[in-house]
């Protein structure tokens, strides 16, 4: 596989999974908002978004972003999270802030995948993390930075590669929670041990739905290179992914 086509076969995998679930929803409960309370609900069925979460203010996230990537088109302001109706497919994302720290729930699962762009960004926010999860595909990404500076960084797919991957010193929350965690606790303690727990606004609010164009790519920079080869070296043969997954009912109970 030819290097640039990396980024396009890892969002092109995540988008058919998106198409895939919401084809499991009736067309009816499609239109009438089925996704309210969606996929960035933590539950035993793990995560399907990814997160950005920044020692500054909601309006200064976006911002940024801007600066990096794409468009973005603030829309609706909603009093509670769960009752956003966004089209996932489509990138529609939600913004919020709780006690000056910014929180963004990325759809796209591009975002908040884009190492190179978080570490930048830091250099303006002060501390940032970019993470997420898809776990129908087992796949599970962290970069953390402050001040310019990268401080970790994790990438995992089962579906794509036969080896994850990281870069500086395991976060203390690690042992207990590995970010690969089915059930999105690991991406989740991450954020917390910089303080950046997103929690209480995605179970509360307020939030504004944004959309996104995708547009313009984040520029890649030394860690997708690192990545880039990485995953060159252990990418599963074309065809192979699909043969390791594995579904897991949780006990809930326990």
């Amino acid at each position: 596989m030819h290097a640039k086509s990396v980024h396009r076969e890892r969002r092109y995998q995540r988008e058919r999974l998106i198409t895939r679930r919401q084809r499991q929803i009736p067309r009816g409960e499609r239109e009438a908002g089925a996704w309210r309370g969606g996929p960035w609900i933590r539950c035993g069925m793990g995560l399907h978004c990814g997160y950005i979460v920044a020692t500054a203010s909601a309006t200064a996230l976006l911002e940024e972003l801007a600066r990096h990537t794409g468009e973005f088109t603030l829309e609706s302001v909603v009093d509670r999270t769960a009752d956003a109706d966004i089209d996932p497919a489509g990138f529609d994302m939600l913004l919020g802030e709780i006690d000056g720290r910014a929180c963004l729930l990325d759809t796209s699962m591009t975002l908040s995948d884009s190492p190179d762009m978080i570490v930048t960004m830091s250099t303006t926010l002060g501390t940032v993390v970019g993470c997420g999860a898809e776990t129908t595909s087992g796949s599970y990404w962290l970069t953390a930075a402050r001040a310019g500076q990268p401080l970790r960084h994790v990438f995992v797919s089962h579906a794509a590669m036969t080896r994850g991957m990281a870069i500086g010193e395991p976060l203390p929350c690690e042992k207990a929670h590995p970010i690969e965690d089915i059930s999105g606790s690991g991406v989740f303690a991450a954020m917390a041990a910089f303080g950046l727990d997103p929690s209480v606004w995605l179970n509360s609010g307020p939030a504004r739905v944004v959309k996104y164009d995708h547009s313009r790519p984040a520029v890649k920079g030394p860690i997708a290179a690192i990545v880039r080869g990485h995953y060159e070296r252990y990418k599963r043969p074309g065809g192979e992914w699909l043969h390791h997954i594995t579904a897991v009912v949780r006990d809930e109970s326990r």
